[in-house]
C-alpha cells in the first residue's frame, strides 16, 4: 500500500450529525466536512470530500461506532466499495490525550480517529457488509437488556417477599423461576392469604401448576408460615407490588423465550458452526458472532486476542522487561471467552471432563505452578485460536481422539 495515494478520513459519529476530518499520509489536516446522519446526504458528503483530493487520492474511512450510530454510513460506504476500518474508542482517546490540543470537540475527535486510522492501518479490523450479523447483534443486545431487567425485578421481589415470608427460600428450589413458585407468590403475596387453606387444598393448587411437585410441599410451606399475621397499609402495598412484579417477570420470561428462538434461527443462518464445540450454547455462540462480526476483520488469532483483551501487554525499559494483563479490549467478548473456558474445564456428575483436551491443558498449567486464574487465562487464549480457526475456515469443532493431547486441538 502506497500511503501517498490515499487520504484518511476519520468520522466522529453522532445521532443527528457526523463530522469527517481528512488528513494525508503526513498527518496534515486537509479539511472538515459535516453531514446529517441520513443516507440521502451521504452522496453530498463524498462530493465534498473529493474536493479535498487534488491528486485524485483514494478515500479510506475510519469509524468508531460501526454497529451503532455509524452503521448506516459504514454500510453505505461498503456498498460503494470504500474501505472502512473500525477504530477502537480507547485508541482515539489515547491519541487525543497525546495531542497538544487538550480540547474535546467533534473535529478534534474526528482528527484523532483519522490519525489512528493512518498510524494503525494494518492492525485495525476491516468492516464488511453482514445483515445477519446485525440481526444477531440487535437480538443479543436486547437479550442482555431483558436479563438485566429480570435480575432487577428478582432483587425487588426478594426484598418484598422476604418481609412477608422470612423463610421463603425454603419453599421452592428456585423461588423466582419455577412456574409453581410464581403462581404461589401471585396468589398468596402474604401469609394471611393462606388463612383458609389447609394442606389438601394448597396441595391441589400447587399440583394444578405442576403435576410432578412433591406430595409434602404444601405441608412444608404451611409449617413455615404464620397465617395469622396482621396486614397494615404497608403490607397491602407490598401485596400489590408483588403481584405487579410477578406479572412483569412472567412477561419478560416470555419475551426471553421468543428472543432465544430468534437468536437460534439467526445463528443457524450464519456461516459459522460454533455450537458444535462443547460448552457453546446458542446464546454464547450469538455473543461471539455479535462481538466478532465478520472474522475477516482480523488478520490473525493474535489480533483477535488483542481485540478481546486476552493478549499480554509488554513493558520494557533498558534490560528490564515484563508482561502484564490489563483490562482492555472488548469486555463483552472477553466475558464470552471466560464463560467458554469455565464450560471447557467443567465435569459431569460422575467426574468426567466435558472436554478432556481443555481440562488436561488447564491441569497442566496448574502443575506448572500457575494460579487458577492465570491457568484459566492461558486456556482462554488457546480458545481464541480455536474460535478464530473455526470462524475463518467455517468448520465444525472436532474433539481429538487422544484426550491427553498436550495442545488444544484446533478446529476442523
Amino acid at each position: 500500500m502506497n500511503y501517498q495515494d490515499y487520504l484518511f478520513v476519520g468520522v466522529d459519529t453522532h445521532k443527528n450529525q457526523h463530522t469527517a476530518v481528512v488528513i494525508n499520509c503526513f498527518h496534515q489536516k486537509l479539511g472538515v466536512v459535516e453531514t446529517h446522519n441520513n443516507p440521502s446526504n451521504f452522496d453530498e458528503l463524498i462530493k465534498e470530500l473529493e474536493t479535498l483530493t487534488p491528486n485524485q487520492e483514494t478515500l479510506v474511512f475510519g469509524l468508531e461506532d460501526t454497529q451503532g450510530l455509524g452503521r448506516s454510513l459504514a454500510q453505505w460506504l461498503i456498498k460503494r466499495d470504500y474501505q472502512v476500518k473500525e477504530v477502537n474508542p480507547a485508541l482515539t482517546k489515547r491519541e487525543r490525550q497525546h495531542s497538544p490540543n487538550p480540547d474535546k470537540s467533534d473535529q478534534v475527535d474526528g482528527e484523532a480517529i483519522a490519525n489512528v486510522l493512518l498510524a494503525q492501518w494494518d492492525k485495525l479490523p476491516t468492516i464488511h457488509e453482514d445483515g445477519n450479523h446485525k440481526a444477531i447483534k440487535q437480538l443479543n443486545n436486547h437479550l442482555r437488556g431483558l436479563v438485566k431487567q429480570r435480575t432487577q425485578i428478582k432483587n425487588q421481589l426478594h426484598n418484598l417477599i422476604h418481609q412477608q415470608y422470612p423463610n421463603y427460600e425454603k419453599f421452592f428450589s428456585n423461588p423466582f423461576k419455577v412456574k409453581t413458585a410464581l403462581a404461589f407468590w401471585k396468589k398468596f403475596p402474604h401469609p394471611n392469604k393462606l388463612k383458609h387453606y389447609g394442606e389438601k387444598r394448597l396441595q391441589k393448587f400447587l399440583k394444578k401448576q405442576t403435576k410432578n411437585i412433591s406430595n409434602d410441599k404444601a405441608s412444608k410451606i404451611l409449617s413455615l408460615v404464620d397465617k395469622d399475621q396482621e396486614q397494615d397499609v404497608s403490607v397491602r402495598a407490598r401485596n400489590k407490588l408483588i403481584v405487579m412484579l410477578i406479572e412483569q417477570l412472567r412477561l419478560i420470561n416470555q419475551q426471553l423465550e421468543k428472543i432465544k428462538t430468534e437468536l437460534q434461527e439467526a445463528v443457524d443462518n450464519s456461516p459459522y458452526q460454533l455450537t458444535t464445540m462443547p460448552g457453546i450454547s446458542y446464546n454464547l455462540a450469538a455473543q461471539f458472532i455479535a462481538e466478532i462480526g465478520n472474522i475477516s476483520r482480523f488478520n490473525s488469532a493474535n489480533q483477535l486476542a488483542r481485540y478481546s483483551g486476552l493478549a499480554p501487554t509488554e513493558h520494557s525499559s533498558g534490560k528490564s522487561s515484563h508482561t502484564s494483563r490489563k483490562k482492555y479490549g472488548c469486555r463483552n467478548l472477553n466475558n464470552a471467552f471466560y464463560m467458554l473456558a469455565l464450560q471447557q474445564i467443567s465435569t459431569t456428575r460422575n467426574g468426567k471432563p466435558k472436554n478432556p483436551v481443555a481440562y488436561n491443558y488447564y491441569q497442566k498449567k496448574l502443575a506448572e505452578g500457575k494460579s487458577g486464574k492465570s491457568a484459566l487465562v492461558c486456556l482462554q487464549r488457546r480458545l481464541v485460536d480455536i474460535i478464530f480457526a473455526m470462524m475463518r475456515d467455517k468448520t465444525a469443532y472436532k474433539l481429538p481422539e487422544t484426550p491427553d493431547y498436550d495442545v488444544l486441538n484446533k478446529a476442523g
